[in-house]
């Protein structure tokens, strides 16, 4: 009798690995749960770029080396597109063509996937896909600090798909499989609007709005700079300012929220009225700037009957996470999700 058929051996868990605004946040879960076992934040040096040697230092303590990384915002582009159902490598073909004519740029430097948001095909057997695509070059560049680290990618995902599947965790029980969720993650400088359904991306949509719209705001209000803003609204994501000054930051984010809350509702109704999805049953924050006071209210206002809902034992994971900087476990929702990313069959196959 063979000794593996004795002992089922646990395939090691691959690192989530995103890069935020000041960093890299790597996470790993445990093999047989979604617990984290392990949480790193490193910082990017003063000229913005990861340091190999240090981050090679941080790894310690990670078993194995296999990645899911989610490579800065602004490398990434993903537009709505209506593309054939194909699979594997010739869907990622009419992607890469496709990407390369909306985007105008030269083809052989696009790396692009499509990710299918419905199996009902159109008279011309195409349906709706989002069309995810970077620059090569531009990965490549990314990726070599991380891979002279020791660091294996084996896929590369937009961050605001792990921040989606972070809370799709409660979707692996059967009776939740259906349920429709909205995820919307705030980083500084944009919002993803994300729709799941059980553990699916159904549906997602970018917005500008962000920390930074949220600071000029209060800057603007109360005349000072936009630094000093983004200081007091941190402060105020701590509850630690006065109830007047409070008061002001709220109303910052309330004016320049409405418009991602009014993004949100359309969302909401799309996948209500047009996907004949059904109506979510909660809605959920995260990212940098999905702590922001005043960020719920606003948009409770625009959803009646759907609650903007903490997650408990999502949050409770992310509250592991977030004690190795000065953070908010919303924060580290996407390394997360990234972490907890199914294996390809393939992978699994070859393990």
């Amino acid at each position: 009798m063979s000794i593996r058929s004795i002992f089922k051996l646990r395939r090691t868990p691959p690192l989530g690995v995103e890069f935020c605004e000041r960093g890299l946040r790597l996470v790993q879960v445990a093999a047989a749960s979604d617990e984290i076992r392990r949480a790193v934040f490193v910082p990017f040096e003063s000229d913005g770029e990861v340091d190999p040697g240090r981050l090679r230092i941080a790894l310690r303590g990670f078993r194995g080396r296999d990645a899911v990384v989610a490579p800065p915002r602004a490398d990434i582009t993903v537009r709505p597109a209506r593309l054939p159902l194909l699979v594997d490598a010739e869907l990622r073909e009419a992607a890469r063509w496709e990407a390369a004519g909306l985007l105008e740029i030269d083809a052989t430097d696009v790396v692009a996937d499509a990710l299918p948001l419905s199996s009902e095909t159109d008279a011309e057997g195409r349906t709706e896909m989002l069309v995810v695509a970077a620059s090569a070059r531009g990965l490549e560049k990314r990726l070599t600090p991380l891979i002279a680290a020791g660091l294996r990618p084996i896929a590369l995902e937009p961050s605001f798909f792990g921040a989606g599947r972070a809370f799709t965790v409660r979707a692996r029980r059967k009776q939740e499989q259906h349920e429709i969720r909205v995820v919307v993650d705030v980083s500084e400088t944009e919002s993803w609007i994300v729709v799941t359904r059980g553990d699916h991306l159904m549906f997602a949509k970018r917005s500008d709005v962000g920390g930074a719209a949220f600071d000029a705001e209060l800057a603007a209000g109360l005349g000072i700079e936009p630094a000093t803003a983004r200081r007091t609204r941190l402060d105020g994501r701590d509850r630690t300012l006065e109830p007047e000054v409070l008061a002001e930051v709220m109303t910052a984010v309330h004016r320049a929220g409405a418009s991602l809350a009014d993004e949100i509702a359309m969302a909401v109704r799309y996948v209500t009225v047009t996907t004949r999805l059904g109506r979510p049953q909660a809605l959920h924050l995260s990212g940098e700037a999905g702590s922001t006071p005043g960020l719920r209210e606003t948009i409770e206002g625009s959803i009646p009957g759907i609650p903007v809902e903490s997650t408990a034992f999502v949050e409770q994971r992310l509250q592991a996470a977030s004690t190795t900087e000065d953070s908010t476990p919303l924060e580290w929702a996407a390394a997360f999700g990234l972490a907890i990313r199914p294996v390809s069959r393939r992978r699994k196959e070859a393990a």
